[in-house]
C-alpha cells in the first residue's frame, strides 16, 4: 500500500473524505481532487491528524471549467508516475436549471462531463499502474433515467429528479465503455452503488425549498461503516483482481439496467460526452489491430 497512489475525487467531505481516510490509513499516497479550498484545505490537515500519513496531497480543481480540469489533469500526469485507484466520487446536483460559462448544463457538466474529461486526461498513468482500478459512483435510479442525446441538458424538460437519473445511468453507461476500451491495458472499470437513495428521486423539489436541499446534498453522502469498507474493499481487495466491467451494488455484483448492456448506446453516449469535452480514448484493443495491420 505505501506504493499506492490514489486518486479520490470528492475528498472534501462525506463518502469521499471517509474514503480518502481508509486509503490513507493503509498508508497510501491519498490526492485529494476537491472543489473547494477552504473546505478542502481543513479536510487535508483533519485527514494527516486521524490517519497519521503526511503522504495526502491536495488538487483544487473547478469541475465547471473544461480548462481547469484538463490542466489539473496535467499537472498530475507530470507529478506522478502512475494512479493505482480512481475513485470517482465527487457529485452537485442543482434544483434550477442554470448553465456553466461554456453553456452545459450544470447538473451534467458537474456530475458527467467532468468525471469523464478527469479520467480520459489521466488515462496514460492509469495504464502506467499494471493494475489500476477505477470506480464510478452511481445509483439504482439509473433504471429509471433516460438520456437525450439531443439535449442532455434537458432544456426543454427540466427537473432535478430527471437530471438525478440521467447522471446516474451516464456515469454506468460511460464506465462500460471506458472498460471496454481499456480492455488489455490492465486498468478495472467499475461502477458502483451504496444502496442510498439519492433526494432528488423521491420528488421534485420546489424552488422555495432550493437553499435546503443544497445544503442535504453537500451533507447527505453515504458514510457509514458499512459503506466505507464495502467500497475500500472494492478499490483494494484482491477479490475483484482482474475483474472489470461490472457494476456492484453493496459490493455485490449485480445486473445493471438492461440498456447499458447496449454497446451502441454506450458508445453514442462516449460520443456526446467527446463533443462536449473534445476529449477521447481510442480503444487499446483498436491500436493494437493497428499496429499489427
Amino acid at each position: 500500500m505505501e506504493e499506492m497512489i490514489c486518486l479520490v475525487t470528492g475528498a472534501e467531505s462525506g463518502l469521499g473524505y471517509a474514503a480518502a481516510r481508509g486509503l490513507a490509513r493503509e498508508g497510501a499516497t491519498v490526492v485529494m481532487v476537491c472543489d473547494h479550498q477552504k473546505r478542502a484545505r481543513k479536510a487535508r490537515v483533519k485527514l494527516i491528524g486521524e490517519s497519521q500519513n503526511p503522504n495526502i496531497d491536495l488538487i483544487i480543481v473547478d469541475w465547471f471549467s473544461q480548462e481547469d480540469i484538463k490542466a489539473k489533469a496535467n499537472e498530475i500526469l507530470h507529478q506522478y508516475h502512475a494512479i493505482h485507484v480512481l475513485l470517482n466520487l465527487a457529485e452537485a446536483y442543482f434544483p434550477i436549471r442554470k448553465l456553466t460559462g461554456s453553456g452545459k448544463e450544470r447538473n451534467f457538466a458537474y456530475n458527467v462531463l467532468a468525471p469523464y474529461l478527469f479520467t480520459n486526461e489521466l488515462s496514460s498513468l492509469l495504464m502506467a499502474a499494471d493494475g489500476a482500478r477505477v470506480l464510478n459512483l452511481t445509483y439504482e435510479s439509473h433504471r429509471l433515467g433516460a438520456i437525450n442525446f439531443s439535449d442532455p441538458g434537458l432544456k426543454y424538460n427540466f427537473s432535478i429528479r430527471d437530471a438525478q437519473r440521467q447522471v446516474a445511468l451516464a456515469r454506468l453507461s460511460w464506465a462500460y465503455e471506458l472498460n471496454r476500451r481499456l480492455a488489455g491495458t490492465g486498468v478495472d472499470v467499475h461502477a458502483f452503488s451504496t444502496g442510498a437513495r439519492h433526494p432528488a428521486t423521491i420528488k421534485q423539489v420546489p424552488s422555495f425549498l432550493y437553499w435546503t436541499v443544497k445544503l442535504a446534498t453537500r451533507f447527505w453522502e453515504r458514510t457509514s461503516e458499512e459503506s466505507i469498507n464495502t467500497l475500500l474493499r472494492l478499490a483494494l481487495s484482491d477479490d475483484y483482481e482482474r475483474l472489470s466491467g461490472k457494476y456492484l451494488f453493496r459490493g455485490q455484483i449485480i445486473k445493471s439496467s438492461p440498456i447499458t448492456y447496449n454497446q451502441e448506446f454506450n458508445q453514442q453516449l462516449w460520443e456526446t460526452c467527446a463533443a462536449h469535452t473534445e476529449s477521447s480514448i481510442v480503444a487499446y484493443q483498436e491500436i493494437q489491430a493497428m499496429l499489427l495491420s
